[in-house]
This record gives C-alpha cells, sequence and structure tokens, in this order.
C-alpha cells in the first residue's frame, strides 16, 4: 500500500477501536448502577474467565495465521489455512470448555450461580472463533471492524432491554455470546463464500500447535505478568498501594493498548512483501511503522508527566492523587513499550524470529518479577511501576542487541545514519547490512 492508503486504513481501524471506549463509556456506568457491587463484580469474573478461555483456544495462532495467510496466493491456499486453523481452534477449543466448566465449579463467586460461568465459557470459545486473523491477513481490513461494531450495536441493544437489577447479571454475558454468535456466523459466512468452506482435520494441528507455541509464549506471558501485578501488589504493600496501583494501571494499560491496532494492519503488509521478495518495501512499511509507534511512545510519554496530576485526581477524586505519580512512574514505560512492540511485531514476527522472541520475553519477565519483589515493599505502588519500567526497558536491550546481531537495526528510523556517522568518527570504511531477511 502507499502511504496515503496506509494512512486511510489505519485512521478506520483506529476509528473501530474507539468504539468499543464508546461501547465500555455506556455500559460501565450502566452496569455499575443497575447490577450493584456484588453482580458487577461475578459478571467481572466471569469475563476473566472468558478472557483466559479466550488466550488458550486461540494459542498463538492469530499472529501466526495473520502471517501465513499473507503469503498465500489463491484460493486454495486460503482454504488450506483457513481449514488447518479453523480446525486447531476447534480443537483447543474442546480443551477450554472443558477448563472453563472445572472453572466455574471451584470459584465461590461463579459456583453460586455457575450458568453465568457456562455461559462466559461459551463466550471465550467463540471468541477465540473469530476470523480477524483471516481478514487482516488478506487486507481486507475493514471487514472485521465493520463486523465488530456490529457487534457491539447489538450486546448494547440486548444489555439495555434485558438489564434491569441485579437478578439479569446472567444476561450481560449472554447479551455478549448472542453478539458474538451472530458476528461469528457473519464472519464466517463470508469467508465460505469467498475462499469455501474450510475442511476439517486433525493433520497438521500438532505442527501448527509447536509452530505458535513461541508466540504464545511471548504473548501470553506479558499477558500473565501484567494481570498478576495487582494481586502480587496485595501480598507485598498495603491497600492503599494496591488501590493507587490498580488505578494508574488502568490508564496505562489503555495507552499501551492503543499501540495495538496498526500491527493488524503492518504485520500482515510486511508479511506480503517478504513472501513476494519486495525486501526494500518491506523495510520501508517497517520503518515507517516504527515512526508511527515510536512517535506514539514519546507523545504518551510526555502527555502522562505533564498531565497525571491534573487528569488522574479529576476524574477519579482527590483520594486518588498519589495515583497521578504513580502514572508518572509509569510513563517512562511508553518509549520502551513502543519500541518492544515495533520489534516483536513488526520485525521478528514477519521474519519468523519466534523463537527469539520468546527467549527475549520470558527473560525480561523474569527481570520484572525480581525487580518487583524488591521494589514494591519498599516503594509501594511506585515501585511496582517502575518494575514494569525495568522489564520494558530490559526487553529492548534485548531485542535491540538481536536485532543488532542479526543486522536488522537498519529498520530503526535513523540507524543506518547513525551507524554511517558513527563509522566516520571512527575511520571505518563500507556500509551498513541489508538485514537478514532470507
Amino acid at each position: 500500500m502507499d502511504r496515503k492508503k496506509s494512512a486511510s486504513v489505519i485512521a478506520f481501524v483506529y476509528g473501530g477501536y474507539l468504539m468499543r471506549y464508546v461501547y465500555l463509556i455506556i455500559v460501565v456506568p450502566f452496569y455499575g448502577r443497575v447490577l450493584g457491587v456484588a453482580e458487577y463484580g461475578r459478571v467481572l469474573a466471569a469475563m476473566s474467565l472468558m478472557n483466559v478461555i479466550w488466550m488458550l483456544a486461540s494459542y498463538g495462532f492469530t499472529f501466526v495465521g495473520m502471517r501465513e495467510i499473507s503469503k498465500a496466493q489463491n484460493n486454495s491456499e486460503y482454504n488450506a489455512i483457513f481449514s488447518l486453523h479453523t480446525s486447531a481452534r476447534l480443537t483447543l477449543c474442546a480443551l477450554g470448555g472443558l477448563i472453563g466448566i472445572i472453572a466455574t465449579y471451584c470459584s465461590p463467586i461463579l459456583s453460586e450461580r455457575p450458568l453465568i460461568g457456562f455461559l462466559a465459557t461459551a463466550l471465550g470459545v467463540v471468541s477465540a472463533l473469530n476470523l480477524g486473523w483471516l481478514y487482516q491477513g488478506r487486507h481486507h481490513f475493514r471487514t472485521p471492524i465493520m463486523i465488530e461494531v456490529f457487534g457491539f450495536a447489538v450486546s448494547l441493544a440486548l444489555v439495555l432491554v434485558l438489564v434491569r437489577g441485579p437478578a439479569d447479571s446472567v444476561w450481560v454475558v449472554a447479551s455478549l455470546l448472542t453478539a458474538g454468535v451472530l458476528s461469528l456466523c457473519i464472519s464466517y459466512g463470508l469467508a465460505i463464500y469467498q475462499i469455501g468452506r474450510p475442511h476439517l482435520s486433525f493433520a497438521g494441528i500438532t505442527d501448527l500447535v509447536k509452530g505458535s507455541t513461541m508466540l504464545f509464549c511471548y504473548s501470553s506471558g506479558s499477558v500473565v505478568l501484567t494481570a498478576s501485578a495487582t494481586y502480587l501488589l496485595t501480598l507485598l504493600s498495603t491497600p492503599a498501594q494496591v488501590g493507587y496501583f490498580g488505578a494508574a494501571e488502568r490508564f496505562a494499560t489503555i495507552g499501551l493498548s492503543l499501540m495495538g491496532p496498526a500491527s493488524q494492519v503492518f504485520i500482515p503488509t510486511i508479511s506480503r512483501q517478504l513472501a513476494q521478495g519486495d525486501k526494500a518495501g518491506a523495510h520501508v512499511t517497517t520503518r515507517r511503522g516504527a515512526t508511527l509507534l515510536l512517535g506514539y511512545g514519546l507523545l504518551v510519554f510526555c502527555g502522562a508527566l505533564a498531565l497525571s496530576p491534573f487528569v488522574l485526581p479529576l476524574i477519579l477524586g482527590e483520594a486518588f492523587t498519589p495515583s497521578a505519580h504513580v502514572l508518572q512512574c509509569f510513563a517512562w514505560m511508553f518509549p520502551f513499550a513502543a519500541f518492544n512492540e515495533f520489534a516483536a511485531f513488526y520485525v521478528f514476527v514477519p521474519r519468523k524470529k519466534d523463537r527469539l522472541l520468546a527467549i527475549a520475553g520470558a527473560a525480561s519477565g523474569v527481570t520484572n518479577l525480581l525487580a518487583a519483589l524488591w521494589l514494591a515493599p519498599r516503594y509501594g505502588a511506585e515501585g511496582m511501576a517502575f518494575a514494569r519500567v525495568i522489564g520494558e526497558l530490559s526487553l529492548s536491550m534485548m531485542l535491540l542487541t538481536i536485532m543488532i546481531r542479526l543486522e536488522l537495526i537498519t529498520l530503526v528510523p535513523g540507524a543506518g545514519r547513525a551507524i554511517a556517522m558513527a563509522r566516520v568518527a571512527w575511520g571505518a570504511r563500507g556500509g551498513a547490512g541489508a538485514g537478514k531477511d532470507d
């Protein structure tokens, strides 16, 4: 895609992503007022279970499927990949469903009303079967966004009509499940119309799982560490510090999540260019993505430092003023997190460096945990936030080192010029490497 078309698609993707926040702005206050604390807590527990099932059943297939489908040349190849990934997801969904049922009965909150746990499990399965990766890999970027917006509209209408009081908490999950099933039917119907129905088979599933394991370890490891940070702080500090940290982390998570939608465009685009032998074009696209992400990281860094003391007390109340200082600690994470997002998903994933990515992710996770165990008891919420900064910094250093060793450092904007200037300064001759993309 040229620059103008690429910008148009990215703007459309972020527009669809914005709808998620509009949806949340409407439903979250509604849930809090109508359901009450106890039943809203039950819904949140069900949503947590749903996310676990979703993560387990989709494994690392999303990025692998997006990468592979972007290299396909005809409907026969599309259908083969579609069939394999559908078979693999259905197989893991069966395992995920069993885990969801067991988890429902093991949870004191969900076991009181097991139906809500079963519906959440089904919603996790439905979410894992979504075909966003297929459309993104084929460069049909607008299709999954429109289907998702349709799902938001259906679920919002059902929630506002059916949920009238605390006893209706089960209808929250039922409404989401209904919208998910309808969206899934549209998604699969359109895919079958375009490339044919999937041919289900166990053949190839084991190899796909093995090939997706490294990306699963990298992505799920960061999710687990992020999700467990607040719980870990409950073991290491006071309840007040937990509250300050949790409030600041929600805002930090929003800032990080806004880096994600661009990858839906850049990963399949770079993968297709590399598959077609257009390394120069892939380098240009990669640098363009780097400029977008790194610029965003610096912008959020400056915004969080400058605006946190004013915005957080205004939104959350004066009692959460200390959370502003915690968010300022988180601010130092954003430039490193932006670089990590770029290196991981714009450089390593399209070039199939999954194992290196997983090793670096595991090492940074251990660094994050050790820093948290040392800093949190001494500095509370701010210590836990700085532990996250240290984790992202260590990952950036490892990914940067690997890029230098693989001669991919010139994909970072300005790196080629910096290398040339350094060589002139040291009297060296020759140019920078083009990059080992083979």
